[in-house]
């Protein structure tokens, strides 16, 4: 299985010299503490459930807006005015205009909408609905859900997290169960269509999934099992090729702009401190970063030049930013409004 992995990297362009998990191309440009642009944070603890604007160079807070219950993830679709949250118990989509951080409109979806990604063009937003099998599909023009995508024919499944390919044509979701510790899988779709191709078991309670920009690889965070698995994507199913640590819980993916990094969000353990993975993925060699003050963390974004990761925490709040070169923590921005589990992160570059 690793040689294997070792020979698509390579055919896949992903070389170079092993670094230790932290490896990440710098841009000269950007030497500053962090990017410019708006980060856009929810805030999931009930009664206090919103959303914060917070200038990402300065950590200033632009505005907050509240949304419905339970805000799990957000986006801003390319070409778009709005900002979009899932409100996990309130069973709907928050559209929030971006110029003056209110919300505008809701959108009723299925049950549990939880993380969600904008297709490339911005015309769609795709949604794990957690309290079913579903991904929810919403048209931004229309602002409304236009349909639904059967993730997985079981009914005790439960669709968690989505995403969608560079030239927006496959979508892919990952399926746990309502018996968490079950064994879990991956779905394929057209993302036109809501065909789906196939279901892949990975492991229990799988979180995410990633897939790069060239559709070969795709990296699942399986919850259940404390581990990122690798899989080649370029035959008719998945073939497991390999898998790296993550301790303890991975959640959210992110990979950097030189593919060399897989930056991993951990969930656990509560008792703190908060801490995420960085993942070379030539070596599949794992560094932890600990996040001092905080228990543990939400979902995670780079900075345009991924030099930078803006990962929200809880206990107290805040959003924190992480420098990937050096695996270690530059400065942490608290969430205004006293609530201590901000969640969803979205980074929107100024330019």
């Amino acid at each position: 299985m690793w040689r294997r992995f070792q020979v698509l990297m390579v055919a896949a362009g992903f070389v170079g010299a092993a670094c230790g998990g932290t490896s990440v191309a710098a841009d000269d440009t950007q030497a500053s503490a962090a990017a410019s642009g708006t980060v856009w944070v929810t805030e999931r603890t009930p009664g206090t459930s919103s959303v914060t604007a917070f200038d990402a160079a300065t950590g200033r807070v632009l505005g907050t807006t509240a949304v419905g219950s339970r805000p799990i993830g957000i986006t801003n679709p390319h070409g778009s005015k709005y900002v979009y949250s899932s409100d996990e118990s309130a069973n709907q989509l928050s559209v929030i205009d971006k110029a003056t951080i209110t919300v505008v409109k809701t959108i009723p979806t299925g049950l549990g909408p939880h993380h969600l990604m904008a297709s490339p063009n911005g015309k769609r937003i795709y949604v794990g609905e957690f309290g079913s099998n579903y991904v929810g599909v919403v048209d931004t023009e229309l602002n409304q859900r236009v349909a639904g995508y059967l993730a997985d024919t079981d009914p005790t499944a439960r669709t968690h997290a989505v995403w969608i390919t560079g030239d927006g044509k496959d979508l892919y979701a990952t399926n746990t169960h309502v018996v968490r510790s079950s064994v879990g899988n991956i779905a394929k779709f057209n993302a036109s269509t809501g065909e789906r191709l196939w279901n892949f078991a990975v492991g229990k309670d799988p979180s995410e999934i990633l897939v790069t920009p060239d559709r070969k690889i795709g990296y699942v965070s399986i919850r259940g099992e404390n581990k990122i698995l690798v899989l080649d994507l370029t035959g008719s199913l998945p073939a497991v090729i390999g898998e790296a640590e993550a301790n303890n819980e991975p959640d959210t993916l992110s990979l950097t702009n030189d593919k060399k990094t897989l930056i991993v969000g951990l969930r656990a353990p509560s008792t703190g401190p908060a801490r995420m993975a960085l993942i070379d993925t030539k070596t599949l060699t794992t560094t932890y970063v600990l996040i001092p003050g905080h228990t543990i963390t939400g979902h995670q974004w780079l900075s345009a030049n991924s030099h930078f990761t803006y990962i929200a925490v809880e206990k107290p709040g805040a959003l924190v930013v992480i420098d990937n070169q050096t695996a270690s923590v530059v400065t942490e921005y608290p969430y205004p409004t006293g609530g201590t589990q901000p969640h969803g992160v979205f980074y929107e570059p100024s330019v």
